[in-house]
């Protein structure tokens, strides 16, 4: 028995020496990657991080990179600002045991053209990442050699910029003649665009309002409508007609009712009431309602309330906000004066908002809610922030604003926007549009695998918020026919997480 031990105990360390001997013959022919356990553990990076430097961006040493050490990468996944300069950077790293070298192979860099770095931590080697850098280390019995594409990343684009791409503006849907009017509504998850086609009322409908595909209806009206009056509820459709008389349709435009009230302006809907401004038996304007078939009147607008050329009235409590009420800015007092002020409608009662005099006095402005990007205190990245935003609108001059404006605290305090925001040379003057927001889909072809310590599955497909603004009117009054597509650039980029 022991000499059949014996035997196989030979034959197993014959087989263990011709693996060594393999290995070996396979590391001295191919000295790149080699992933077996030893090599992996003997040639780890465990951190990589660049040295400050605030002549390049302040917190330069915040910036996280991740180290995925199953295809051998290194990159930070939130990139660095547009314009950083990355052609001299100090850098920090360490590696899970002694090694004999690191070095930096660099290719085609901008600065230091072909080069290689020999790395140590107690040098001030800046290194050039503007062109193909690879870090290549060696394990301490130079057996082993490990290579790392090291990759720093630079925004191509201004995080901070709302694009208005000319290639994506299209047409208001089914107008064959002359535009005379348009006003665009959401019902639910459809968009409900109304146009006034040279006498000819045509109702489109749409569940998604790039697609370019919407369900034409021409409407059978009883009555000659202000288009821009149209609004919808959850399940309704209303419209003023010239003299102010309220109609409404249940069946999505075919038939009209006459709610057998007459109104000043139709502010919005909130939830399944009808808002507006209405006149009492005194002639004194008053808050008007109307739900469940039942016509309300409140008590009389307050002094400095509009009654009528509001922006569209936008609801809070959605996606974009924790608020739980509505708002709108802007419009026309009695006596013809314009005003600044954000008004809020809680349910029962409406109130001023903003208390400062930054935004213009207007009428039919934009006033849409949307985010914008705000530079963190520490590090070289940004965070998006919801924001409000106000654009085009007529002034008091009867010229039109061109200026966008922000607030970042619930319409209460506002300011110019920043220069990413502002409305582009491109874009013609508007009043009197309508802003929705609407996610798409973006989908990432290639997505790093992150292996740091706490790791989460990568994003490889995300929601982002795209801005529609449908029709309005020119300095001219003349209808606009046009759907513009923005987007906050920031947010086409795939999230870290």
């Amino acid at each position: 028995m022991r000499k059949y031990l014996s035997i196989y105990l030979s034959i197993a360390l014959t087989v263990a020496l011709c693996l060594m001997s393999c290995s070996k013959d396979k590391d001295s022919s191919t000295p790149d990657v080699q992933y077996d356990v030893y090599s992996t553990t003997s040639t780890l990076v465990s951190t990589f991080a660049l040295k400050p430097n605030t002549k390049i961006l302040a917190n330069l040493d915040s910036v996280k990179f991740t180290i995925d050490q199953e295809r051998g990468v290194i990159y930070n996944a939130d990139s660095l600002p547009r314009g950083t300069r990355i052609n001299a950077l100090l850098v920090q790293l360490t590696c899970a045991s002694t090694v004999a070298t690191k070095q930096f192979v660099i290719k085609n860099g901008e600065h230091l053209g072909d080069t290689t770095i020999t790395y140590n931590s107690s040098r001030n080697d800046s290194i050039d990442f503007t062109g193909d850098v690879t870090l290549r280390i060696t394990s301490g019995d130079k057996e082993h050699v490990r290579d790392y594409k090291v990759k720093v990343n630079v925004h191509k684009q201004n995080v901070d910029t709302i694009t208005w791409n000319t290639s994506r503006r299209r047409d208001l849907p089914n107008v064959e003649s002359t535009l005379k009017a348009s006003k665009t509504v959401v019902q639910n998850d459809d968009f409900l665009c109304l146009v006034d086609d040279n006498g000819t009322y045509v109702l489109s409908q749409s569940s998604d309002p790039r697609a370019g595909t919407w369900n034409k209806k021409v409407l059978t009206l009883p009555f000659t409508p202000q288009v821009n009056s149209f609004t919808a509820t959850e399940d309704e459709l209303f419209l003023l007609d010239v003299n102010g008389q309220l109609f409404k349709s249940e069946d999505m435009g075919t038939n009209w009712l006459d709610c057998a009230v007459a109104w000043r302006s139709i502010i919005g809907a909130y939830g399944d009431r009808l808002l507006g401004v209405a006149q009492d038996a005194d002639g004194n304007f008053v808050h008007a309602e109307y739900v469940q078939g039942v016509s309300l009147l409140g008590d009389e607008i307050e002094g400095n309330f509009p009654i009528e050329g509001m922006s569209a009235l936008v609801m809070a409590n959605n996606q974009w906000t924790s608020s739980q009420q509505a708002m709108f800015v802007g419009g026309v007092l009695p006596d013809g004066t314009l005003i600044n002020w954000v008004w809020g409608f809680d349910g029962k009662n409406w109130a001023p908002i903003n208390n400062d005099e930054v935004l213009p006095k207007v009428r039919e402005a934009a006033f849409f809610p949307y985010y914008t990007m705000v530079k963190r205190a520490t590090g070289a990245t940004y965070d998006k922030r919801v924001s409000w935003l106000v654009m085009g609108g007529k002034l008091s001059d009867g010229s039109l604003n061109t200026i966008s404006y922000i607030s970042r605290n619930q319409g209460i305090n506002w300011k110019v926007g920043e220069m990413g925001v502002q409305q582009p040379d491109h874009m013609p003057a508007f009043y009197g549009a309508q802003v929705y927001t609407y996610d798409r889909m973006q989908n990432a072809n290639h997505v790093l695998m992150a292996y740091n310590p706490g790791q989460v599955t990568p994003v490889t497909e995300w929601n982002c918020p795209y801005i529609y603004l449908f029709g309005g009117y020119s300095i001219a009054d003349t209808p606009l026919n046009s759907i513009w597509e923005g987007v906050l650039t920031g947010l086409t980029f795939k999230p870290v997480f």
